[in-house]
């Protein structure tokens, strides 16, 4: 029923009643006809019956008249007998359609009788009674003859009513029960087939009904049922068109979104860029008028210590020719002086190192994106600090292991940037495990660094792991500050992690978190993502 409309099924449904009904009705008014067919001919057989009855009824006056008319002579007997056997033989007319030989043997028995009982009347008028009593008795045999075939009339007209009768009663019965069993059929035959259209009809407009209250929920998923022929199935084809419409609604939509969100966090970019630009000029500024002084106290410090390095070895004859006590104060004041030089030009090279990292803060972002093996990036930058630090201590020395993702593919980011990230790491990772390893009571402690990279789909993920002093937790929130270090005063300058939180995540929109527990370990996780637009959602986040 699926390719036909509800219309046509309505209409087939109306039909096949109506031909039921007919088909019904015919059948029970045949059955009805043949009944009263029955009925008829049963009526027909008594009718037969009342016949044969009155005319055994006339016959009796016929003899009777005739016996009055044989004994007594009168004309009126006559009369009265030529009355009754007119109207048996009416009565036997009627009952000779019936069978009628038989009619015939009684209109013969009844002739014989008749001439008989004429010729006993002849001889009884002519006084010869001994021949009328002959005669009249020879009647009576034939008057016998016709009650005996009356009488047979009589049965099998009651025998074939009785059988008609019955016939009718049974054909009645058999109609009556074959009528009802015709009328189930028929109301089940209807009740199938309305189930049938309804099924057809209200399964569709369920589905549909489903499918709305899922669109009336923004779920643009639900299944739409197949669109058909019928009316179901141009309600279904526009549904259809609906959830075409509201899902390039929501594309259109999440495009706007998102470029909305893009157009927020690249406003954002710009005016971060701006503040840092204005920043890093700032900085760059105030750093290269800071270096020229600064370098004019490291070069005369350094001048200063060679100077009184000579006027020692000038003045050691002269020195030599004071007293004890006087020799012994002026060495003090020149090792005095020379340590204070020293002290100088120790701690402006410490500030000169600071000029240095904001220098490089306030250049920080200025290189192009490429695509980069991450992994060969890993391992050049490990390498060089590695062996920077040999090269400043000979005693250093540390397990390094990689767990790096060879099925890891390049991304985009900017390489030098993002190898200061991980010299940064790895000089502070590097630290920490020595400086365990100096105060560790255990002679057996191992210091040890490990990195490993991983894929996670759109991001990378990069993970440098030590064994050294830990981070405490008061302090962890403050790692990614300017000028912030955990390191003793002249050991770190406090820009390395800043550079490198600033690199990570508003560069390349990426994340840098830590985790540590102090005397254990500490752990950098960085997670990178793959391309610029996802660079650009990250920072938006």
């Amino acid at each position: 029923m699926a390719g036909l409309t509800i219309r046509t099924r309505l209409i087939l449904l109306t039909s096949a009643g109506l031909l039921v009904l007919v088909a019904t009705n015919f059948y029970l008014t045949r059955a009805l006809s043949e009944n009263s067919a029955g009925m008829i001919k049963a009526a027909g057989l008594l009718g037969g019956i009342e016949q044969a009855d009155k005319a055994r009824i006339r016959f009796g006056e016929v003899r009777y008249w005739m016996t009055d008319l044989a004994v007594g002579q009168l004309t009126l007997s006559e009369r009265n007998a030529a009355a009754a056997r007119a109207r048996m033989e009416e009565h036997l007319g009627k009952l000779e359609p019936w069978n009628p030989q038989r009619i015939a043997a009684v209109h013969g028995e009844l002739a014989r009788y008749n001439e008989f009982a004429q010729k006993a009347v002849d001889e009884y008028t002519n006084d010869r009674r001994v021949i009328g009593n002959s005669l009249l008795a020879q009647a009576r045999q034939h008057s016998v003859a016709v009650d005996q075939l009356l009488a047979a009339i009589v049965g099998d007209l009651t025998g074939e009513a009785i059988a008609a009768r019955e016939r009718a009663v049974a054909e009645a019965a058999a109609a009556t029960r074959l009528s009802r069993i015709v009328v189930s059929v028929a109301v089940l035959i209807g009740v199938l087939l309305t189930a049938l259209l309804l099924r057809s009809i209200v399964v569709p407009l369920r589905r549909l009904v489903v499918a709305m209250d899922g669109l009336n929920a923004g779920n643009v998923d639900v299944p739409i049922p197949q669109a058909g022929t019928d009316e179901i199935g141009a309600v279904a084809r526009t549904l259809a068109k609906f959830r075409d419409t509201l899902i390039e609604q929501n594309r259109r939509e999440r495009e706007l979104r998102t470029a909305h969100e893009e157009l927020k966090a690249t406003q954002a970019s710009l005016i971060h860029a701006e503040k840092m630009a204005s920043l890093g000029q700032l900085t760059a500024g105030i750093a290269h008028e800071i270096k020229n002084p600064l370098n004019f106290v490291n070069n005369f410090a350094s001048l200063s210590v060679e100077l009184l390095d000579e006027l020692k070895e000038t003045a050691r004859p002269v020195i030599a020719m004071l007293g004890a006590d006087k020799r012994a104060e002026v060495d003090e004041v020149i090792d005095m002086l020379t340590g204070n030089l020293e002290k100088i030009a120790e701690h402006g090279k410490r500030a000169d190192g600071i000029v240095k990292g904001m220098l490089a803060h306030s250049r920080s972002g200025s290189g192009e994106r490429q695509r980069t093996d991450l992994n060969a990036l890993i391992e050049e930058a490990l390498n060089l600090a590695y062996h920077g630090v040999r090269a400043q201590d000979h005693d250093f020395n540390i397990t390094l292991e990689r767990d790096l993702d060879r099925a890891l593919a390049p991304i985009e980011l900017v390489p030098q940037d993002i190898s200061r990230v991980l010299l940064n790491l790895f000089g502070n990772s590097f630290y920490a495990a020595d400086k365990r390893r100096r105060e560790a009571a255990d002679a057996a402690f191992r210091p040890v660094l490990k990195v490993a990279t991983r894929n996670l789909g759109n991001e990378v993920e990069v993970r440098v792991r030590d064994n050294g002093i830990g981070i405490p937790t008061e302090v962890r929130d403050k790692l990614f500050q300017p000028f912030f270090t955990t390191k003793p005063t002249g050991e770190g300058t406090g820009l390395g992690l800043s550079i490198s939180y600033d690199i990570v995540t508003q560069q390349h929109g990426g994340t840098i978190t830590v985790d540590s527990r102090v005397g254990e370990f500490t752990e950098f996780t960085i997670r990178l993502p793959r391309s610029r637009q996802a660079a650009t959602a990250g920072t938006r986040t």
